[in-house]
């Protein structure tokens, strides 16, 4: 039966419109609630894109739906841009690094790349504008813990649906995997047989943003949703369906990381409840139909230097070195990751060698860009030791800390900068470079006599 792709289009800017309007009004009022609203855009777009092609009978590769959440984004960057006076001294020598960086980037990117350089761009300022929006929430706890919870909760609401998609295989979800040609890849269309993608594009950003959700459930009490450890388990029991390594090595590593770079805080409750992690998921695993192909997934991490996946990023790591020697000015914005993809809808090696998140920026910001790129980093880094060595050590602080070594190692596996892992990192680096509350403690330490 034909199908008619205006009307398909028509229904896909509907809902589009749909989407955007709460964030248009959320904008409008400059509430802090629209962050809340990206996540859960970010986490669900491209399930409610599925379910109105599936409902339309056609795929539309170019569908407004997929690009809701760039655009919400756009109004937090609006917000930013218009407070940005606000921002502290030594905040706007970060902002200002990752402007040069993203400039020059977008310049060699529209020359070479042309849309796919504005799509990359939007990618790149949607984390930055969160982690300048979370310094603007001047250090407030209650912001802080309900942005984390969202992440936590939207977490929740994308496990639960990664079951049933699971054991049922819904007819949108089928419907696009066929479109996109990604039988065989993501497993067979039918029940326990598929790896579980959820409501996203695709199994690896949905681990990766999975992993950097429950990460802060693990190590503090007071950002587990009201569902506790159930929660918790729910979600590390999805990341064992999409059969994704590294980002269990990122769970591990993290929630190992985070008191032996905070002196120790909570060690021992951590290692026992990693213990009853462990316990808890062997005993799940012997419930799910597939426990075999999981166990062997996971026991592989052991011997991974044989594994061909992990041969396979050595490879694009020896590729990508001497690209980078090639390109002194790189490629530009829009020639790697989901962007790559935008002009031509192939994977070409450009695209493949974001599965090395290091080679994927150098290759793409070159030399120069690379190096204002990294130095922001360097910068907020710094910015975070020098709180702690004044006694400033804030929940925020000491988490993002482990955060940051943390991905600072999982960049080896991908570029999560730009998808949507990287939420709850930007939202932590935030609110770790602007405690306000303890910074104005410390002044007043300093200087009794001087005022607030």
């Amino acid at each position: 039966m034909p199908v008619d792709c205006s009307a398909v289009s028509d229904m896909d800017w509907l809902v589009s419109i749909l989407i955007v309007v709460p964030a248009v009004y959320l904008y409008a009022v400059r509430s802090t609630w629209l962050i809340d609203y990206l996540v859960w855009i970010t986490v669900l777009n491209r399930g409610i894109r599925r379910y109105v092609d599936w409902l339309a009978g056609s795929f539309n590769p170019l569908s407004p739906i997929s690009l809701t959440p760039l655009v919400i984004s756009g109004f937090i960057f609006l917000m930013v841009f218009q407070n940005y006076s606000r921002l502290p001294a030594y905040f706007k020598k970060i902002t200002t690094c990752f402007t040069i960086a993203l400039v020059f980037a977008f310049a060699i990117g529209v020359i070479r790349n042309k849309f796919a350089a504005v799509y990359s761009l939007a990618e790149y300022v949607t984390p930055l504008s969160i982690m300048t929006c979370a310094v603007l929430a001047w250090g407030r706890n209650d912001i802080l813990d309900r942005w984390i919870k969202t992440v936590g909760w939207a977490a929740v609401v994308a496990s639960l649906y990664g079951w049933y998609q699971y054991y049922t295989i819904p007819p949108w979800d089928a419907f696009w995997v066929r479109s996109v040609g990604f039988e065989g890849y993501l497993g067979n269309l039918k029940p326990t047989e598929m790896t579980v993608f959820s409501t996203m594009s695709e199994r690896g950003p949905f681990a990766s943003f999975l992993g950097f959700a429950v990460i802060p459930m693990i190590c503090a009490k007071r950002w587990r949703n009201v569902g506790g450890w159930f929660s918790v388990l729910l979600i590390l029991s999805v990341i064992l369906l999409t059969f994704v390594r590294s980002t269990i090595i990122t769970i591990g590593l993290a929630t190992v990381l985070y008191p032996l770079l905070n002196r120790g805080k909570n060690t021992f409750r951590i290692v026992l409840l990693l213990c009853a992690i462990a316990l808890a998921a062997n005993v799940g695993l012997s419930l799910i139909p597939t426990s075999n192909k999981i166990s062997e997934r996971v026991g592989s991490i052991a011997t991974i230097t044989e594994d061909g996946s992990f041969q396979g990023r050595m490879a694009i790591a020896q590729y990508g070195f001497s690209g980078v020697l090639r390109n002194p000015l790189g490629t530009g914005l829009g020639s790697t990751g989901l962007a790559g993809r935008v002009n031509t809808g192939e994977l070409e090696a450009g695209a493949a060698i974001g599965d090395n998140g290091y080679f994927a920026i150098l290759f793409t910001f070159g030399w120069v860009g690379s190096f204002f790129f990294f130095r922001a980093f360097y910068l907020i880094w710094r910015q975070i030791r020098l709180f702690e060595r004044v006694g400033i050590r804030t929940d925020a602080v000491m988490l993002f800390k482990a955060f940051f070594v943390t991905g600072s190692i999982a960049l080896i596996a991908g570029d999560w900068i730009a998808g949507a892992g990287s939420l709850v990192f930007f939202i932590l680096a935030g609110f770790a470079l602007h405690p306000r509350p303890e910074m104005d403690a410390y002044a007043k330490r300093l200087n009794p006599l001087s005022t607030a």
